[in-house]
């Protein structure tokens, strides 16, 4: 094995119970596993979340959904994001193992009503209101008319309503507030109406909001990035209102030399000769490329870590390697283990450093490595 991923159990827990001391044990917590657990893997971190308290899994998708149930997860699972409204067969099979659907179209509840009628079954529905997002969602003012629509149909139950915040990682908190204003509104209309069901969950705290704002924390919360040891933005990090929260990074990434080359000065290296040796020194190549998920705007600017000191990369990112440069850290030999993402003595290369260098966010750094690079849990 010369690339994988090492994911420490201990920093998930760690980060899992941080949220919970927050929360307080009355507001339930969910543990959001979409697109692989941001990249630490789905099935494993949906066990250990499981395990250690949360009460409820969050994916994007019925297929995520039907694979956590495959491998064994028992508490409830919603999903978040979207399903495809015309196949019957995945729906019917998360019906019946107690999946929770997310809906903001009248076909889709009619279509879940329809099938869990047919099989014998209720299903569980979750109202998505967008209350600022502007994607998919519920407007405000037809969201009171919709969930008396749902509540009308046969074999479906409204189990939750809930939105999603648009800036909630910001130091100031106006626009979070209007948002959480729209869902208050909701939920009065709807807790006035006879026979409105009184377990209804109502959802809208994320990572940041969690950290930056108490009043988002309504029935439940669901933390994504931070169980993961990240911080969802500088901001939140530097002003949130809970500053003494800690957060431990759980991801280490790690690949080894695959050679280490003498080349004498003005050696081009890489596609497009984009860097020449300035003297006489040593390159180590890596089995890593953009494949893995090593963004290529990390060529010539990126550095990862050889025993314990940084290397620059040299080149461009090719699809499957990439070039370093090693001349000042002696005794650099194959086999010798590099560090892309983590700490390695008292050096430490962090997924935000990375994201600075490329223009993006740290969950686009995370995400993107490859599923198909081994994920080690310790």
């Amino acid at each position: 094995m010369l690339t994988w991923l090492e994911i420490s159990k201990s920093a998930l827990v760690n980060n899992l119970k941080q949220f919970r001391k927050i929360i307080g044990k009355k507001i339930k917590l969910m543990a959001v596993v979409k697109s692989n657990a941001y990249g630490h893997g789905m099935i494993e971190c949906a066990k250990i979340f499981e395990k250690n308290g949360a009460d409820y899994l969050g994916v994007a998708n019925l297929n995520e959904a039907i694979e956590l149930r495959k491998n064994g997860l028992k508490k409830p699972i919603l999903i978040l994001t979207y399903w495809n409204l015309y196949d019957s067969e995945a729906q019917i099979k998360a019906i019946i193992k107690n999946i929770e659907f997310v809906v903001y179209t009248y076909p889709q509840v009619k279509i879940l009503s329809k099938i869990s009628q047919k099989i014998g079954k209720w299903v569980n529905v979750h109202i998505k209101v967008d209350t600022g997002t502007s994607r998919i969602g519920v407007l405000p003012q037809d969201a009171l008319n919709f969930a008396l629509k749902c509540l009308k149909l046969p074999n479906l139950k409204v189990r939750g309503i809930f939105t999603h915040f648009a800036k909630s990682e910001a130091k100031n908190q106006a626009f979070t507030h209007q948002q959480i204003e729209k869902l208050l509104k909701i939920k009065k209309s709807l807790t006035k109406i006879p026979h409105f069901p009184q377990d209804i969950l109502f959802h809208a705290g994320c990572t940041a909001s969690t950290i930056n704002n108490k009043a988002s924390f309504f029935d439940m919360v669901r933390i994504g990035i931070g169980l993961y040891g990240l911080w969802p933005s500088l901001a939140t990090k530097n002003y949130g209102a809970l500053k003494s929260i800690i957060l431990k990074p759980a991801l280490t990434w790690k690949t080894k030399i695959i050679q280490v080359k003498e080349l004498p000065k003005g050696t081009p290296i890489g596609y497009d000769c984009t860097y020449r040796l300035k003297n006489r020194g040593k390159i180590a190549i890596l089995p890593v490329g953009y494949w893995d998920g090593y963004d290529r705007k990390l060529s010539n600017c990126g550095e990862v870590l050889i025993r314990g000191k940084r290397a620059p990369v040299r080149g461009r990112i090719c699809m499957n390697l990439m070039m370093v440069e090693v001349t000042k850290i002696p005794k650099v030999k194959v086999n010798d283990e590099v560090v892309l993402i983590g700490q390695q003595d008292k050096e430490k290369i962090t997924a935000e450093e990375i994201a600075l260098k490329i223009g993006t966010i740290n969950y686009e750094v995370i995400t993107r490595i490859n599923p198909q690079i081994p994920r080690i849990y310790k």
